[in-house]
């Protein structure tokens, strides 16, 4: 029997001082850090600040796992099926809480087969368009798709709530394409492929700072200190906000003094002024959030964008 089940069996036996134990004892092996989206995303790029980190402090090889497909779905199927020793962590997005309102079934119960451990960072999202679109402004695009209603295009990076809850407040008809990932819709609103896009700023940060997109708006109500040269694109959809946000999961079984270890160390590691600074520069606002406060969280927003779907008539697939 491996010696970390054996620890489990004594710490369930007697309780909290062997569950510091089991904690103590964590981790035993390499850590996966699996990631449900194309790699050169946001969840991509705040992993691997995190991971040196990580290593130096656990003194194991941490290391980023995709598991790509299905709007993320593929990567929590694979982590709350696997073993819960907190080896193997899920390090998702706002896409988690998406999930449950686009499938009409999921393989998991995002609620009771994956436990949230943190939440690491937050990022509002931002609209943006390719350079050629004779648009500056939330006010000036809103107009622009009113003269051509389902004219313009707007990729999304798998998920169109967001899009569309924009949509609906600001009263305007855009044709949605979803791609895999940030990656892939970085790609097409650089190339021309799709006039606007629409995801966390920390996706588009390196776009927008060499030119190469613009940003219209982001989707917070006020102006973000992470991009203060932006408006809100409230000014223009009054009351839109999409608020991107990147945490951690483990498979539902975890050890509570486990799930404690990694919370804590991710936060300690989050107040490093270093990791703060790099985590700004990619358009993270760290956080650290206590794990219950987080779970709280994750309900309110499954729950938020049932009725952003239900107030636009989404049905899930």
């Amino acid at each position: 029997m491996r010696p970390a089940l054996w620890i489990g069996i004594i710490a369930a036996a007697l309780g909290t001082p062997a569950q510091n134990v089991l904690a103590q004892a964590f981790p035993g092996k390499t850590v996966r850090i699996v990631i449900p989206f194309s790699l050169g995303g946001s969840n991509d790029l705040t992993a691997r600040v995190l991971l040196p980190h990580l290593m130096e402090r656990w003194k194991q090889q941490v290391i980023v796992d995709p598991h790509v497909g299905a709007a993320s779905t593929v990567g929590a199927t694979y982590v709350a099926r696997s073993a819960p020793d907190g080896h193997t962590i899920l390090f998702t997005s706002t896409q988690f809480a998406y999930a449950p309102i686009t499938f009409a079934k999921l393989p998991y119960d995002p609620l009771n087969d994956l436990v949230p451990v943190t939440l690491v960072t937050v990022s509002p999202q931002v609209i943006v368009a390719h350079p050629s679109l004779p648009v500056k402004t939330p006010k000036e695009l809103v107009a622009f798709a009113r003269a051509r209603p389902g004219e313009l295009t707007m990729g999304t990076p798998g998920n169109t709530l967001p899009a569309h809850s924009f949509f609906s407040l600001a009263n305007v008809k855009i044709t949605t394409v979803p791609y895999k990932g940030a990656g892939p819709l970085n790609i097409a609103v650089m190339g021309g492929e799709v006039a606007l896009g629409i995801g966390a700023i920390s996706s588009w940060m390196g776009a927008m700072q060499s030119g190469r997109v613009k940003a219209i708006g982001v989707c917070s109500l006020e102006r973000s200190p992470l991009f203060p040269g932006a408006p809100p694109m409230a000014e223009a959809a009054p009351g839109f906000e999409a608020v991107a946000w990147f945490g951690m999961f483990v498979p539902r079984g975890t050890p509570p003094a486990v799930i404690r270890k990694i919370r804590d160390d991710i936060a300690d590691i989050l107040k490093d002024p270093e990791v703060r600074k790099r985590m700004h520069e990619i358009g993270g606002d760290p956080s650290g959030m206590p794990t219950a406060q987080f779970a709280k969280m994750v309900r309110s927003e499954i729950e938020k964008w049932s009725r952003v779907a239900k107030a636009a008539g989404i049905e899930p697939q």
